[in-house]
């Protein structure tokens, strides 16, 4: 049996460690190590915004819309990463 040349094989680049088979197609797509400092970033955020509204320094109305901006920027980066299949 002589193994023929697929050329929709996928290379898999080992340089960073990717979420899914899929994901080698694109090699610009975020490594999981890119993708926990974005969900830590936005939960730092998050965190501080809080922080700021308790402490006076934000406004309750704009405090308000800037934490539903965030958590609105985590649960769409979460539910790519947790698609149901």
């Amino acid at each position: 049996m002589v193994a023929e040349e697929d050329n929709n094989l996928i290379d898999f680049d080992p340089k960073y460690p990717c979420i899914l088979p899929d994901d080698w197609k694109e090699k610009n797509s975020p490594s999981v190590y890119e993708i926990l400092a974005t969900t830590n970033t936005l939960k730092r955020m998050y965190a501080d915004k809080v922080k700021e509204i308790e402490e006076g320094i934000t406004s309750n109305k704009l405090g308000e819309e800037a934490l539903r901006n965030i958590a609105t920027n985590y649960q769409t980066i979460k539910s790519l990463l947790f698609q149901s299949r």
